[in-house]
């Protein structure tokens, strides 16, 4: 069984969920699982755990994200991309001068609202649901953080430009698009969207879906962990720690109290592990 990433570039036209069960027959397993979800209209970078490296999702931030996409101004859509309904129009062209200053206002710690047909749930349903069903959704607007948010081209043709944005995790890039519509006073909507980051995982290093076989590389399961300490344990103590035991630590890493690390036999993982008063405390045992 094959346990570790793949960075897949997923194509538009299906979902995140659709593209990891792909992968799961390419690679004939039962768990698998990924990074930041996907809408059916973007494509890009789609990190997949598979097997045991299942078990890390939880404890990875991978809290940078990168994307490019294109907006096109004139209308405000009820899903904020290509598939809604038009509900507001707008005359309006607006220029490259007043495009980029605006972009300096979406740069650092803002108030976004996420799109009405999104993910998040509201009372336990997903929100795309109740709005789909028609039933009043009442997101509330939080904290999210941009980096960066660059004009990369202005067609003055057809009324859209096309952004690069390095962001942190939470962000709704069709807000964005939304909310500078409505501040230039023209409407706007995701059009073209694509994921060219997550943490590590880059659009260079990413393989099309098309392309996979059974026997393609897979990275490691502790390749994604470099925000962790590794820490080499011997055999005796593995053993202890796949039983759910703590064990005590010489701690020459400087570890402090409640830090998450990974412990391994060489290059073998062997578990998360939470550090906790000079004793390291299975958290997820990897079963090989």
């Amino acid at each position: 069984m094959c346990h570790g990433w793949i960075n897949i570039d997923k194509p538009v036209g299906i979902s995140s969920a659709q593209a990891v069960n792909q992968v799961k027959k390419i690679f004939n397993i039962k768990k698998a699982g990924h990074i930041g979800t996907l809408d059916p209209v973007a494509s890009g970078v789609l990190p997949i755990a598979l097997g045991e490296a299942t078990k890390t999702i939880p404890y990875l931030s991978c809290n940078l994200k990168a994307y490019n996409f294109t907006v096109q101004w004139g209308e405000q859509r009820s899903t904020d991309d290509v598939c809604g309904e038009i509900i507001k129009i707008s005359a309006v062209k607006p220029e490259y001068n007043q495009i980029n200053y605006l972009t300096k206002n979406f740069i650092g710690e803002i108030v976004q609202t996420p799109p009405l047909f999104s993910a998040i749930k509201i009372n336990g349903i997903r929100s795309y649901k109740l709005a789909r069903s028609g039933q009043n959704v009442d997101i509330k607007p939080r904290l999210v953080r941009i980096h960066d948010l660059k004009v990369l081209f202005i067609d003055a043709v057809n009324n859209s430009a096309e952004f690069f944005m390095l962001c942190g995790s939470g962000v709704y890039v069709r807000s964005v698009a939304r909310d500078m519509g409505i501040a230039l006073n023209c409407f706007g909507y995701v059009t073209k969207l694509r994921r060219v980051m997550v943490g590590n995982f880059k659009e260079n290093g990413s393989v099309q879906i098309t392309q996979l076989t059974a026997n393609c590389e897979i990275s490691s399961i502790t390749s994604i962990l470099y925000e962790m300490s590794g820490i080499e344990i011997s055999e005796e103590d593995a053993k202890k720690i796949g039983n759910g035991k703590k064990i005590r630590l010489n701690n020459l890493y400087n570890l402090k109290n409640y830090d998450i690390c990974y412990v391994t036999i060489g290059e073998l993982p062997v578990a998360i592990c939470s550090f906790i008063c000079g004793y390291i405390q299975p958290m997820r045992v990897f079963n090989f």
